[in-house]
């Protein structure tokens, strides 16, 4: 049996209802996750895929989305695993953007926004460990602008 029997099994039971969203996702990032292998081969970095999705998500820190954007221009059609990572670094980074602006807005909202801070941090240590272990997390709340 290969991989896209298993993700049209899994898109099946998504559809018949057997299964909810979170499930299809978390099972189908696990099928997917064969594909990410690691691969030093090819990469004119000294590291391998593993540790420049871990790089991609610690830069955050550091300067948002600029150094993560960066990494994933140059890399993401050497790995599918950067490729993905990076879409959901992006999306991640976007959506919380609009969140934290959106609380601005209003009085009570900007008490708030420490909340948020604390939360994406807790989120990206979750992404770094996941890096290392060689998964693409997607972060909670994120819109998906980047597919």
């Amino acid at each position: 049996m290969n991989t896209y029997d298993d993700l049209e099994k899994l898109k099946k039971l998504l559809d018949e209802g057997a299964i909810t969203q979170d499930e299809y996702e978390r099972e189908k990032a696990r099928l997917l996750s064969v594909h990410y292998s690691v691969h030093h081969a090819g990469w004119d970095v000294g590291i391998d895929e593993k540790s420049v999705v871990a790089l991609m998500q610690a830069s955050q820190f550091f300067s948002s989305f600029i150094a993560p954007l960066v990494i994933w221009l140059l890399f993401r059609k050497k790995s599918l695993l950067v490729d993905e990572a990076g879409k959901s670094i992006l999306n991640f980074e976007l959506s919380y953007l609009i969140y934290s602006l959106g609380l601005c807005l209003t009085c009570v909202g900007i008490f708030l926004i420490p909340v948020v801070a604390i939360l994406m941090t807790v989120f990206i240590i979750i992404a770094i460990i996941k890096a290392i272990n060689g998964e693409v997390w997607t972060y909670p709340l994120s819109i998906p602008f980047l597919k």
